[in-house]
């Protein structure tokens, strides 16, 4: 299957995305780098990669609790929002599907929701067991699938009653690394051994008027099927997720549960 398009599209969505993250995406992912930095065992003066880095987050934390860090992402504007919001640090644009460094040249490999955004996740997986040296330690973050997130079950059943989701560009299974066995075992086939699954509660909150409007800018994966259906059909799903989603209203605020996983394993010594 070709998913050129839909990498470009990507590529694109979350450049655009760049300047809002902190506002929008970071509300959620966030929550999941304490739990992926304790599952990789970060030590002070640990070299860690954080592939897919987006804004920087992930790095920025391993680099205040003592280890050195380069990012590495896809989107340009990613990149510069990682440069502004930690100057002088290591952030470059890359394909975490065919990193540019030599083999073992990290102790450390951390993503943090971004194999949900690549096209072979498992090349991702195995480009992460290269960089590593012998005895280092990768973990990836994951949403949880429709079948345990409420949020995902909501949003996946409203577009799938009244969507054509032959429109949008072909895309890989955005949760196949979503069901922690599974995960488990596809991190054990690249070669990783120790390998474990933690679930982190995410709950995504958000001052925002309409839920639909604020996801709209909080990923990329449905705007991608969204902005190809009818105004009405885009109207009729508009209204119908903001009426579900008045039952996770509390207060002023939408409190909308979002899990992920966290997946690791290790490089054998």
């Amino acid at each position: 299957m070709d998913y050129s398009e839909f990498r470009q599209d990507e590529i694109n969505g979350w450049s655009q995305r760049a300047g809002g993250y902190g506002k929008a995406t970071a509300l959620a992912t966030v929550q999941t780098i304490p739990t992926l930095l304790a599952a990789v065992r970060l030590y002070p003066g640990a070299r860690m990669l954080d592939a897919g880095c987006g804004p920087g987050y992930a790095a920025g934390a391993a680099m205040a609790l003592g280890a050195s860090c380069v990012g590495v992402d896809n989107a340009p504007a990613m990149i510069d929002a990682a440069h502004t919001r930690y100057p002088g640090s290591e952030f470059k644009t890359g394909d975490i599907e065919a990193l540019d460094f030599p083999d073992h040249s990290f102790d450390i490999v951390a993503a943090n929701i971004v194999l949900f955004h690549v096209t072979d996740p498992r090349k991702s997986i195995a480009e992460a067991f290269r960089v590593l040296r012998p005895g280092g330690r990768f973990a990836f973050s994951q949403w949880c699938g429709p079948d345990r997130s409420e949020c995902y079950k909501m949003i996946y059943d409203v577009i799938a009653a009244h969507a054509d989701m032959t429109l949008a560009s072909p895309a890989p299974n955005a949760f196949d690394l979503s069901q922690p066995d599974h995960a488990k075992s596809v991190l054990e086939d690249a070669g990783f051994t120790d390998t474990a699954t933690v679930h982190v509660p995410n709950v995504l909150r958000t001052g925002a008027e309409s839920f639909y409007d604020f996801f709209m800018q909080f990923g990329v994966r449905i705007p991608l099927i969204m902005q190809r259906q009818s105004d009405q059909v885009q109207a009729t799903v508009r209204a119908e997720i903001d009426e579900r989603a008045q039952a996770f209203r509390v207060g002023d605020e939408f409190h909308m549960p979002m899990p992920s996983i966290v997946v690791s394993g290790q490089r054998p010594a």
